[in-house]
């Protein structure tokens, strides 16, 4: 019998394998966001911390290389994108904040984008 965190981690698996391109992209925001929240909480332990910032920093590598940037917003969002990433290489809670409030953004506006496309 399955544990409930595999279920969880095949249930996972199954919605990014089934999900549009669209919602795959407000899902890596999403999980940005929460790798870096969860990193911010870290007090004392450097490598755990810095294990979650590696994590946020290689969804957004993805994030900017899956762009294509072909036009001036596209440009911007690759930019924002970098900017976050070096956010992150800082260890400086506002950094963090920054990075969480940017991708908050993008985030919300991807998924508004995407209730407005399915509607």
């Amino acid at each position: 019998m399955n544990s409930p965190s595999e279920t969880a981690r095949k249930y996972a698996s199954m919605q990014i394998q089934t999900a549009s391109n669209s919602r795959v992209i407000c899902m890596l925001h999403a999980k940005c966001i929460s790798l870096i929240q969860k990193a911010s909480e870290i007090q004392n332990d450097q490598s755990g911390r810095r294990l979650l910032l590696d994590r946020a920093q290689n969804i957004l590598a993805e994030l900017e290389r899956v762009l294509v940037v072909d036009d001036d917003l596209s440009q911007g969002l690759f930019y924002l994108y970098d900017y976050c990433y070096c956010l992150l290489e800082n260890s400086e809670k506002d950094s963090y904040r920054q990075a969480i409030s940017i991708l908050s953004l993008l985030r919300d506006t991807f998924n508004t984008l995407l209730r407005g496309s399915s509607q």
